[in-house]
């Protein structure tokens, strides 16, 4: 059986995690903390090379990084396919997917550590992180409507893109920029509701609250967060 290493509050882990839940695939959960290396299970660097999650075990060997990992489900699972059928409405998924990943997750992770401890950012931080999530927000109404779903008329790797990653941004947004900047993006709140109803969305939600109290001691042992 497939075994997914991580944890269920990291949005990186739950990448593959929804993927394998809406696609019906069987697999096996194994809980690893980041802060691997020589202060924590050096042994995890043979799975994931950086000591990052998700690894993903398979019969062959290991899997790191949710976008492969994520590339080898479809492909060896192509059942209840979570990309459209057309090269060019792959892409457009492969895009959406990216440009959330690249302008709004990855830019709003520079203040998390400040989140997680409850410390202000730096100013000059939090300006370029308040920059670049205002270019993305205006920007992200050009690639989706979210009228139905993030792309299309069917549930996708962009939806998994944006349901694990933009609820980040958010939090972010109330904590540091006194507002949520993605409820300016039309038809946003509305889908991400919808969203929330979803079984498997809810499974997520559950597991990764389930979570944070030990993620939070793990973070506390570690580092003194």
């Amino acid at each position: 059986m497939l075994r997914l290493h991580g944890f269920s509050a990291s949005n990186y882990y739950n990448v593959p995690k929804l993927a394998f839940l809406e696609k019906g695939i069987a697999f096996e959960e194994v809980v690893s903390y980041t802060g691997v290396g020589p202060k924590y299970k050096p042994e995890y660097l043979d799975k994931s090379p950086l000591g990052k999650v998700p690894a993903l075990e398979t019969e062959e060997g290991f899997i790191s990084e949710s976008r492969a990992i994520l590339e080898y489900i479809e492909r060896a699972y192509p059942e209840h396919p979570l990309l459209p059928a057309s090269p060019f409405g792959i892409a457009k998924v492969q895009e959406l997917s990216q440009f959330i990943e690249l302008y709004f997750e990855l830019v709003a992770r520079r203040v998390i550590p400040n989140l997680l401890s409850g410390t202000t950012p730096e100013p000059n931080v939090l300006k370029d992180v308040q920059t670049g999530l205002t270019k993305a927000t205006a920007a992200l109404a050009k690639l989706s409507t979210f009228e139905q779903f993030a792309y299309g008329d069917k549930f996708t790797m962009a939806d998994i893109a944006a349901i694990l990653n933009l609820p980040v941004v958010r939090n972010v947004g109330k904590q540091f920029l006194g507002k949520d900047p993605l409820s300016e993006v039309p038809g946003l709140d509305a889908y991400c509701a919808r969203m929330e109803e979803r079984p498997h969305v809810k499974t997520i939600r559950a597991d990764a609250a389930a979570d944070r109290p030990g993620f939070m001691a793990h973070l506390k042992a570690l580092y003194g967060i």
